[in-house]
């Protein structure tokens, strides 16, 4: 795969997320003393392609997988994603430089900037003749931002979960027809 460095642009047209060779993420420090990771089974994203690219996409928040179904009833609760009240989350963007995605993430009915490191790969011709591009990444954001605060006081004094959640996106894009 090549890096798309030198260029800013990713080829022109219309691009989906497929799913099978892609996921979204997250992280977030517990106790101080490791890392819970999570993924969104359901999601799709979107990729403008040309002189300004831009990315979009939405995940299902309840969705939400740790591997551990008491968290992620936790998770689903008013305390965290509030499925009930806001069954998805939303994120938009742009291509601001080679290595840089700048958007919106709207969690919670909250709306903040968000930047993220971005990898661009490609483009790519599968063996299926599907024209290909792909984007990894990377970004951290306050959960309180989005009015996320639930946590416990630890013994120590510390606290049971950092504020600072990563998000994760590995994205294989297929040029549309």
């Amino acid at each position: 795969m090549s890096t798309i460095e030198a260029q800013r642009t990713i080829p022109a047209g219309k691009y989906a997320a497929d799913r099978a060779h892609s996921s979204v993420e997250f992280t977030i420090a517990h106790m101080d003393i490791s890392t819970i990771r999570g993924s969104f089974l359901t999601f799709e994203a979107s990729l403008d392609g040309g002189d300004q690219p831009h990315i979009s996409g939405v995940i299902e928040t309840g969705s939400a997988d740790t591997h551990d179904e008491t968290r992620d009833g936790h998770l689903k609760s008013p305390d965290f994603f509030d499925v009930e009240r806001f069954p998805t989350a939303s994120f938009s963007g742009s291509l601001v430089a080679p290595d840089r995605v700048a958007g919106e993430l709207t969690l919670r009915g909250v709306t903040r900037p968000v930047e993220m490191t971005a990898t661009v790969t490609g483009p790519a011709v599968d063996p299926w003749g599907n024209d290909r591009v792909g984007i990894e990444l990377e970004g951290s954001v306050d959960r309180h931002d989005f009015g996320v605060s639930w946590n416990i006081d630890l013994p120590n004094g510390g606290k049971l979960l950092d504020d600072t959640v990563t998000l994760i996106a590995s994205l294989s894009f297929v040029k549309q027809a």
